[in-house]
């Protein structure tokens, strides 16, 4: 599992874990010009009686869009599947694309990697499995391919099928990633009931969380260890820079996308009371995927000053902070250990709040190897062999390194 650090539209080394990762300022560099593709499924996205969370809608859709991947997968699918949400505990429709290396099942069956992709926009259209790079993760996808799994790459709700998507709200996510691992148990003959996850930026959050639930949400599939990169953990701080007018250009581009976020959560949140000027004008560049979009959002963020961003009073900082704390991990005892990497250069979620976060899920006993880097951007991370010396510790029944011990 090692990762290489590369900057976003460059293709990735062919090494285990390497990342191609969009950062939250160039989000959209890797999309498709073209747009994304028809998802050629089913229109009938209701769940009939009798379904489960994990379940399929439709059929499957076997697919070769994914031109990079052709010489090192044996197939490709894009499926529709039920995952319950966390409020209503009503099942709603996601969309994710599950890969099958080449060769013979290992005994046993393949082991299942579940990823969780990192920010790609808020629009419905920003589902990684409507492009044929799937913004930015394919070289991701294909060192996975290459070491053994069965990958699978959840949309999340929201993107890709209706309904709003509920950007680092965990529960759904979380949800999402491990209905999409019991869903592909069914898509794929061969597989078993182990499954490995990881995840960056937002997408690393949405692993913390799945690890959280995995024992209880996740009955009936075996959880071995998640690796997060630069994950999202701790966003509340966030409001307090706001109120100091001290964020960094990536945090004003990631500010849409939280409070697009927070505001399915809370209708009653003001989008009017966080952003003002050339920010509140070009809110919605934001949210999109496309490569129109890449030079508009850079403009709004150069135009961009603090009093464009400041809360309109003290109590709408308060508000937001709460809000934040809501979306933040950790929320209980991890199922299983945890690797997560960070940087002390990041941009977006600086290394005082993801430190912060770890020594708050330590001290629920969590098993964690934390790993911190320097001189790094956000989401990008060169960890070395690190990650691939604990998968194969936690394979072999050791016990990984323990920052929290």
């Amino acid at each position: 599992m090692r990762a290489t650090s590369r900057r976003a539209g460059r293709p990735p080394a062919a090494v285990v874990m390497a990342l191609l990762v969009v950062t939250v300022l160039l989000a959209a560099a890797c999309s498709s010009s073209a747009g994304p593709a028809s998802d050629g499924g089913s229109p009938d996205l209701d769940a009939p009686a009798g379904t489960s969370a994990g379940d399929l809608v439709g059929s499957p859709m076997p697919t070769d869009a994914y031109i990079a991947l052709r010489r090192i997968v044996d197939r490709t699918v894009r499926f529709r599947y039920l995952s319950t949400d966390p409020v209503s505990g009503e099942l709603v429709p996601v969309s994710a694309a599950a890969f099958v290396p080449r060769g013979r099942a290992p005994a046993g069956g393949w082991e299942i990697l579940a990823v969780g992709h990192p920010t790609t926009g808020t629009a419905g259209t920003c589902a990684p499995s409507l492009y044929g790079n799937l913004l930015g993760t394919v070289g991701l996808i294909a060192s996975l391919l290459e070491q053994g799994f069965v990958v699978v790459q959840t949309d999340y709700r929201g993107l890709g099928t209706p309904g709003p998507h509920r950007y680092l709200d965990p529960a759904p996510a979380a949800n999402d990633i491990i209905d999409a691992v019991r869903a592909t148990r069914t898509v794929v003959d061969g597989t078993s009931d182990q499954w490995w996850g990881f995840g960056v930026s937002q997408g690393g959050h949405a692993i913390f969380h799945a690890n959280e639930i995995a024992d209880t949400y996740g009955r009936g599939l075996t959880l071995r260890g998640t690796v997060s990169m630069s994950p999202a953990l701790d966003v509340a701080p966030l409001a307090d820079a706001m109120a100091a007018g001290t964020l960094t250009p990536e945090q004003i581009a990631f500010l849409p996308l939280v409070l697009t976020g927070l505001k399915t959560i809370h209708p009653d949140l003001v989008i009017d009371d966080y952003v003002h000027g050339p920010l509140q004008q070009g809110f919605g560049i934001f949210l999109e995927c496309n490569d129109a979009a890449l030079v508009q959002k850079q403009a709004v963020v150069e135009e961009t000053r603090p009093e464009d961003y400041r809360p309109v009073d003290d109590a709408a900082t308060d508000r937001l902070r709460m809000w934040l704390r809501e979306v933040s991990l950790p929320r209980e005892r991890a199922s299983a250990p945890m690797l997560v990497a960070y940087s002390d250069s990041d941009d977006v979620i600086p290394a005082p709040w993801t430190a912060a976060a770890i020594d708050r899920a330590c001290r629920l006993g969590d098993v964690i190897t934390a790993i911190r880097v320097r001189d790094q951007p956000h989401g990008i991370l060169d960890i070395g062999s690190s990650a691939t010396d604990w998968v194969r510790a936690v394979r072999s029944g050791q016990r990984p390194p323990n920052t929290c011990a």
